[in-house]
């Protein structure tokens, strides 16, 4: 009998999180403000209209790109595959990977020294954090990709949940490495 195992993994907010939000905000008040200057300049009272309207336009479209920022990560393993879906904002979900475990070539503890000296043409980035110690790394080689490794942040139950579908020495590098 498979075993489902499901981790969902909330992306960490960042600097470059905050950044986006504060520019998101600063379009969203500058549109309607400049519309307001441009009517007291040319004296067009309709313009002001234009200038509210749309400030309200912006304000929808600032809240949805704001709450489009949070991600979240869902990883799957069922029957020797393991699939990867990035959740946006909890309304929207789109497949970021899904292969058999079996294609997995090598896994490890992410560290700098360990992924420079590899070469990757693809590398899928579904941790929790921005490439840090916690994270765990595992590569594969795809037709169409060639080689790519996937950065991610799976506790022990996920680890456990792939363990029986890899490679025996994989498994073993796995086990040891704990």
């Amino acid at each position: 009998m498979d075993n489902l195992v499901e981790q969902v993994v909330k992306r960490e907010k960042n600097s470059k999180y905050y950044m986006n939000i504060v520019l998101i905000i600063l379009v969203a008040v500058l549109i309607p403000l400049s519309l307001i200057a441009l009517a007291l300049i040319i004296k067009q009272a309709y313009i002001i209209y234009i200038a509210l309207f749309s400030g309200l336009f912006c304000i929808y479209f600032a809240w949805l790109f704001i709450t489009g920022l949070s991600i979240e990560y869902e990883y799957s393993s069922l029957g020797g595959t393991f699939r990867v879906d990035k959740i946006i904002a909890k309304r929207n979900r789109k497949n970021v990977l899904k292969l058999d475990v079996k294609m997995i070539d090598d896994i490890f503890k992410y560290s700098d020294s360990e992924m420079g000296k590899r070469k990757f043409h693809k590398v899928y980035n579904v941790g929790a954090t921005d490439f840090s110690e916690d994270n765990y790394v595992f590569t594969f080689h795809s037709e169409a990709k060639g080689n790519c490794a996937v950065v991610f942040s799976p506790k022990e139950k996920t680890l456990e949940g792939i363990r029986p579908y890899l490679k025996h020495e994989v498994a073993r590098k796995l086990y040891l490495s704990k």
